[in-house]
């Protein structure tokens, strides 16, 4: 719904279909958290920029002072956004250009022309084989990485076996294994972030829907991409500082030991050989260990690149605390086109949104609980399952749909107000795992 107490004395209202490169975006005609947009107001630079915009709204509001126009004349006055074309056409051909330097992503060039893969069982339902599933994962990715630090071949057969078992759980609901991501420990952040990355790229290619192969070679990516980390001296892999020149170019070498290893085991696993070599590289160039550009980039490795990243930001490391899921995406966000692959960006923070499950959460009227699910385009009204009363006692378990606020059925003060991190007010996110209970759970009900 579009905000009424705005003044739109400066704001254009132009219609999805309408928007060009140049224009600067004020608002919306919906909340900016039913979006993938995070910075609230931004300058239109890419074509899937517009493309998203024209999939979740049908106005929006642009500046028509031509504030943030990218240092260009206001592009109202040359048909929103395009540059005066000169007589031989040069100025349009130059804006093409650009919006040509970062390739089109073949993945989603065909996004709505596959089949959407559907929930099958609720979150409770998929407790057991989801647990079932991470275990096993758990005690793989434990045994690879002792092979790797040892110098060995890895069991990618073993690897391949769990990461179907994750597949076949994501598939019937993502939102359980997604929860179990969420429980980290410094001491074990290398295994765990390799089982979260293979969850989460997972979750990712569902969201992409990718096929059930396909899937399994991403999350195999997933698990295998850092197992050179294990060639590293614990001194530098484990340093509480900042790494200096010399040590940071020790560090990078980890994508080259990945590399290697994966090679010289059975199996044949040319796409972890790729992701484990590049999910540092950039779209820009300016990643490593190759400075490749986006064009010689995969769709396994780009994707593995984001899912990297943003398991890194939200842990705690031991150089630094753990950053919120909305600053991570944030950053994910201001890196698209640069770093990251800018449509795929776009979708992992519209798979993700504010609020993924496991998220920790107080609401407006003080009770605390966690994120359980939510729907894809309702991220910011998320199922979450209490465990705190305003008094911050422990209460009855119960589950609240925030969707019923939109609905009209509960008060405006079951919103969340703000994200907690694992230990606040005593909640520790893996002491409450998602028990089947929660099937049988009665919901929260006005009055």
């Amino acid at each position: 719904m579009v905000n009424k107490f705005i003044d739109r004395s400066n704001y254009i209202r132009v219609p999805a279909s309408g928007l060009k490169l140049g224009m600067f975006v004020a608002e919306l005609d919906r909340p900016w958290l039913e979006t993938p947009f995070l910075i609230q107001g931004f300058t239109i630079r890419s074509l899937s920029e517009i493309r998203k915009l024209r999939e979740y709204c049908d106005f929006v509001f642009v500046d028509k002072q031509g504030r943030l126009w990218g240092d260009k004349k206001d592009p109202l006055r040359t048909g929103f956004g395009m540059p005066k074309r000169s007589a031989d056409g040069s100025g349009e051909k130059s804006l093409q250009k650009r919006a040509r330097r970062v390739p089109e992503s073949s993945l989603l060039d065909t996004l709505q022309a596959r089949s959407e893969h559907q929930v099958k069982a609720s979150v409770g339902e998929e407790h057991p084989a989801a647990r079932e599933a991470y275990k096993a994962a758990h005690h793989t990715v434990s045994g690879i990485l002792e092979q790797a630090r040892l110098g060995n071949a890895l069991d990618t057969e073993a690897a391949r076996e769990v990461v179907t078992g994750c597949m076949e759980s994501l598939l019937r609901n993502p939102s359980t294994l997604m929860w179990m991501a969420k429980i980290k420990h410094v001491d074990h952040y290398t295994m765990e972030h390799c089982l979260n990355v293979c969850i989460l790229a997972i979750a990712f290619g569902r969201h992409l829907r990718l096929d059930e192969e396909e899937l399994v070679k991403l999350g195999a990516g997933g698990m295998l991409h850092d197992v050179g980390k294990m060639q590293i001296p614990d001194e530098i892999l484990n340093k509480p500082a900042k790494l200096s020149e010399e040590e940071f170019a020790q560090m990078k070498m980890h994508t080259e030991f990945g590399r290697n290893l994966l090679m010289k085991s059975e199996g044949s696993m040319s796409y972890a050989v790729d992701v484990a070599f590049n999910h540092h590289e950039q779209i820009d160039g300016q990643g490593y260990p190759r400075g490749l550009f986006a064009k010689e980039l995969s769709q396994y490795s780009r994707i593995i690149s984001i899912v990297d990243a943003f398991d890194a930001m939200t842990s705690d490391r031991c150089y630094g605390a753990a950053r919120s899921t909305l600053d991570a995406l944030k950053e994910i966000y201001r890196q698209r086109g640069k770093q990251f692959d800018e449509e795929l960006a776009l979708e992992f923070i519209q798979l993700m949104g504010p609020y993924p499950p496991g998220t920790i959460v107080e609401l407006s009227n003080g009770f605390i609980g966690i994120v359980l699910s939510s729907k894809e385009k309702k991220r910011h009204l998320p199922e979450v399952r209490l465990v705190l009363d305003k008094e911050k006692n422990k209460t009855e378990e119960k589950v609240v749909n925030l969707l019923d606020v939109e609905r009209g059925t509960l008060p405006r003060d079951w919103l969340i107000r703000k994200v907690l991190k694992d230990g606040d007010n005593g909640i520790h996110l893996e002491e409450y795992p998602v028990r089947s209970a929660l099937a049988g759970m009665v919901p929260i009900e006005d009055g």
